[in-house]
Protein backbone atom coordinates (compact mmCIF):
# COMPACT_ATOMS: atom_id res chain seq x y z
CA UNK A 1 0.00 0.00 0.00
CA UNK A 2 2.84 1.99 0.77
CA UNK A 3 4.02 1.98 -2.97
CA UNK A 4 0.33 2.95 -4.05
CA UNK A 5 0.18 5.86 -2.29
CA UNK A 6 3.87 7.09 -2.98
CA UNK A 7 2.82 6.48 -6.65
CA UNK A 8 -0.06 8.80 -6.40
CA UNK A 9 1.61 11.88 -4.21
CA UNK A 10 4.73 11.96 -5.64
CA UNK A 11 5.96 14.95 -7.52
CA UNK A 12 5.07 13.97 -11.18
CA UNK A 13 1.67 12.90 -9.96
CA UNK A 14 1.19 16.80 -8.32
CA UNK A 15 2.54 18.52 -11.58
CA UNK A 16 0.01 16.31 -13.68
CA UNK A 17 -2.37 16.48 -11.46
CA UNK A 18 -2.11 20.20 -11.35
CA UNK A 19 -2.40 20.57 -14.69
CA UNK A 20 -5.09 18.07 -14.94
CA UNK A 21 -7.09 20.21 -12.86
CA UNK A 22 -5.87 23.95 -14.33
CA UNK A 23 -6.60 23.07 -18.26
CA UNK A 24 -9.73 24.27 -18.16
CA UNK A 25 -9.48 27.79 -17.10
CA UNK A 26 -5.90 27.74 -18.30
CA UNK A 27 -7.84 27.37 -21.98
CA UNK A 28 -10.20 30.29 -21.14
CA UNK A 29 -7.30 31.96 -20.65
CA UNK A 30 -5.67 31.37 -24.09
CA UNK A 31 -9.52 31.72 -25.64
CA UNK A 32 -9.50 35.60 -23.84
CA UNK A 33 -10.07 38.17 -26.97
CA UNK A 34 -6.93 40.05 -25.82
CA UNK A 35 -4.86 36.93 -25.72
CA UNK A 36 -5.94 35.36 -29.38
CA UNK A 37 -5.59 39.35 -30.49
CA UNK A 38 -1.62 38.99 -29.93
CA UNK A 39 -1.41 36.37 -32.05
CA UNK A 40 -3.12 37.42 -35.07
CA UNK A 41 -0.64 37.85 -37.74
CA UNK A 42 -2.34 41.78 -38.33
CA UNK A 43 -1.53 42.27 -34.69
CA UNK A 44 -1.06 46.30 -34.07
CA UNK A 45 0.81 48.04 -31.88
CA UNK A 46 -2.16 48.80 -30.21
CA UNK A 47 -3.45 45.92 -29.31
CA UNK A 48 0.11 44.83 -28.12
CA UNK A 49 0.73 47.73 -25.83
CA UNK A 50 -3.62 47.13 -24.19
CA UNK A 51 -2.04 43.51 -23.22
CA UNK A 52 1.26 44.62 -22.04
CA UNK A 53 -0.77 47.40 -19.94
CA UNK A 54 -3.41 44.87 -18.70
CA UNK A 55 -0.37 41.72 -17.93
CA UNK A 56 1.22 44.93 -15.81
CA UNK A 57 -1.81 45.28 -13.70
CA UNK A 58 -1.46 41.52 -13.01
CA UNK A 59 2.35 41.47 -12.58
CA UNK A 60 3.11 44.28 -10.47
CA UNK A 61 0.18 43.42 -8.56
CA UNK A 62 1.51 39.52 -7.77
CA UNK A 63 5.29 41.17 -6.82
CA UNK A 64 3.29 43.59 -4.39
CA UNK A 65 0.83 41.31 -2.61
CA UNK A 66 2.34 37.45 -3.45
CA UNK A 67 6.44 38.06 -3.57
CA UNK A 68 6.21 38.43 0.19
CA UNK A 69 4.56 35.70 1.15
CA UNK A 70 6.71 33.25 -0.97
CA UNK A 71 10.38 34.61 -0.22
CA UNK A 72 11.36 32.09 2.33
CA UNK A 73 10.44 28.94 -0.41
CA UNK A 74 11.32 30.27 -4.05
CA UNK A 75 15.51 30.74 -3.06
CA UNK A 76 16.00 33.07 -6.44
CA UNK A 77 13.04 35.04 -6.27
CA UNK A 78 14.69 38.31 -6.47
CA UNK A 79 15.38 37.44 -10.17
CA UNK A 80 11.88 36.51 -10.98
CA UNK A 81 10.51 40.33 -10.54
CA UNK A 82 9.42 40.87 -14.37
CA UNK A 83 6.79 43.93 -14.09
CA UNK A 84 9.70 46.65 -14.71
CA UNK A 85 10.29 44.84 -18.07
CA UNK A 86 6.95 45.35 -19.09
CA UNK A 87 7.00 48.85 -18.44
CA UNK A 88 9.97 48.88 -20.23
CA UNK A 89 8.41 47.37 -23.16
CA UNK A 90 5.66 50.17 -22.92
CA UNK A 91 7.92 53.54 -22.79
CA UNK A 92 10.11 51.62 -25.83
CA UNK A 93 6.42 51.60 -28.18
CA UNK A 94 5.68 54.90 -27.24
CA UNK A 95 4.06 54.97 -23.65
CA UNK A 96 4.99 58.33 -21.64
CA UNK A 97 5.60 57.25 -17.39
CA UNK A 98 3.05 59.50 -16.60
CA UNK A 99 0.68 56.71 -18.29
CA UNK A 100 1.70 53.93 -17.12
CA UNK A 101 2.07 54.95 -13.18
CA UNK A 102 -1.68 55.61 -13.49
CA UNK A 103 -2.87 51.83 -14.91
CA UNK A 104 -4.65 49.75 -12.44
CA UNK A 105 -3.01 47.11 -10.48
CA UNK A 106 -4.59 44.53 -9.40
CA UNK A 107 -4.96 43.52 -5.45
CA UNK A 108 -4.42 39.94 -4.56
CA UNK A 109 -5.91 38.74 -1.58
CA UNK A 110 -4.37 35.56 -0.43
CA UNK A 111 -4.11 34.72 3.22
CA UNK A 112 -1.58 31.83 3.15
CA UNK A 113 1.86 30.96 1.37
CA UNK A 114 -0.32 27.88 -0.12
CA UNK A 115 -2.34 30.49 -2.29
CA UNK A 116 0.06 32.67 -2.86
CA UNK A 117 2.33 29.61 -4.32
CA UNK A 118 -1.01 29.10 -6.67
CA UNK A 119 -0.91 32.50 -7.98
CA UNK A 120 2.83 32.10 -8.77
CA UNK A 121 2.56 29.30 -10.51
CA UNK A 122 0.28 30.73 -12.83
CA UNK A 123 2.55 33.76 -13.70
CA UNK A 124 6.02 31.66 -13.69
CA UNK A 125 4.03 29.39 -15.84
CA UNK A 126 3.65 32.51 -18.28
CA UNK A 127 7.22 32.52 -19.14
CA UNK A 128 7.06 29.22 -21.12
CA UNK A 129 4.47 30.88 -23.31
CA UNK A 130 5.89 34.25 -23.90
CA UNK A 131 9.05 32.58 -25.69
CA UNK A 132 6.47 31.94 -28.40
CA UNK A 133 4.69 35.68 -28.17
CA UNK A 134 8.09 36.60 -28.43
CA UNK A 135 8.89 35.04 -31.58
CA UNK A 136 5.14 36.20 -33.19
CA UNK A 137 5.84 40.00 -31.99
CA UNK A 138 9.17 39.95 -33.32
CA UNK A 139 8.06 38.15 -36.60
CA UNK A 140 4.59 41.09 -37.09
CA UNK A 141 6.03 44.05 -35.16
CA UNK A 142 9.54 43.92 -35.64
CA UNK A 143 10.14 44.50 -31.72
CA UNK A 144 13.04 42.24 -29.80
CA UNK A 145 14.37 42.11 -26.38
CA UNK A 146 15.92 45.16 -26.39
CA UNK A 147 13.59 47.04 -27.64
CA UNK A 148 10.18 46.88 -26.95
CA UNK A 149 9.46 43.09 -26.08
CA UNK A 150 11.48 42.60 -23.30
CA UNK A 151 8.76 40.83 -21.14
CA UNK A 152 8.08 38.11 -24.02
CA UNK A 153 11.85 37.52 -24.09
CA UNK A 154 11.35 36.68 -19.94
CA UNK A 155 14.69 34.83 -19.00
CA UNK A 156 16.13 34.26 -22.21
CA UNK A 157 17.94 31.37 -22.53
CA UNK A 158 17.23 30.70 -19.18
CA UNK A 159 13.42 30.39 -19.14
CA UNK A 160 13.45 26.48 -19.16
CA UNK A 161 16.29 26.12 -16.53
CA UNK A 162 14.25 28.90 -14.53
CA UNK A 163 11.30 26.72 -14.85
CA UNK A 164 12.97 23.65 -13.68
CA UNK A 165 13.98 25.81 -10.87
CA UNK A 166 11.03 26.91 -9.84
CA UNK A 167 8.70 23.87 -10.62
CA UNK A 168 11.63 21.98 -7.95
CA UNK A 169 10.80 24.66 -4.98
CA UNK A 170 6.75 24.72 -5.84
CA UNK A 171 6.56 20.64 -5.77
CA UNK A 172 9.05 20.11 -2.60
CA UNK A 173 6.31 22.94 -0.84
CA UNK A 174 3.22 21.03 -1.80
CA UNK A 175 4.20 17.75 -1.00
CA UNK A 176 6.01 18.64 2.08
CA UNK A 177 3.01 21.03 3.73
CA UNK A 178 0.66 18.83 2.27
CA UNK A 179 -1.70 21.67 0.93
CA UNK A 180 -2.12 20.14 -3.21
CA UNK A 181 -5.63 21.09 -3.04
CA UNK A 182 -5.19 24.57 -1.80
CA UNK A 183 -2.36 25.48 -4.33
CA UNK A 184 -4.77 23.82 -7.15
CA UNK A 185 -7.78 25.86 -6.15
CA UNK A 186 -5.69 29.18 -6.15
CA UNK A 187 -3.73 28.52 -9.22
CA UNK A 188 -7.34 28.00 -10.80
CA UNK A 189 -8.48 31.24 -9.47
CA UNK A 190 -5.59 32.88 -10.37
CA UNK A 191 -6.54 32.03 -14.22
CA UNK A 192 -9.93 33.26 -13.78
CA UNK A 193 -8.79 36.45 -12.47
CA UNK A 194 -6.12 37.17 -15.54
CA UNK A 195 -9.05 36.19 -18.01
CA UNK A 196 -11.79 38.84 -15.99
CA UNK A 197 -8.96 41.43 -15.79
CA UNK A 198 -8.03 41.16 -19.67
CA UNK A 199 -11.88 41.28 -20.20
CA UNK A 200 -11.96 44.77 -18.45
CA UNK A 201 -9.07 45.89 -19.97
CA UNK A 202 -10.57 45.37 -23.40
CA UNK A 203 -13.51 47.10 -22.32
CA UNK A 204 -11.75 50.15 -21.40
CA UNK A 205 -9.71 50.81 -24.40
Amino acid sequence: MSEVRSVHSGPEFFVQNLRKQTAASHQKLEDNHLSKAILEANVTLADYQTYLSALYGVTLGCEKCVFPLIQNVIPDLNQRFRSQLIANDLRATGFPQTQIDALPVYTFTLPNVAEAMGAMYVLEGSTLGGRMLFKHINKTLGLTENNGASYFWGYGEQTGPMWKLFVTAFTQFALETEQSAAIIDSAIHTFTIIDKWLDEAENEK
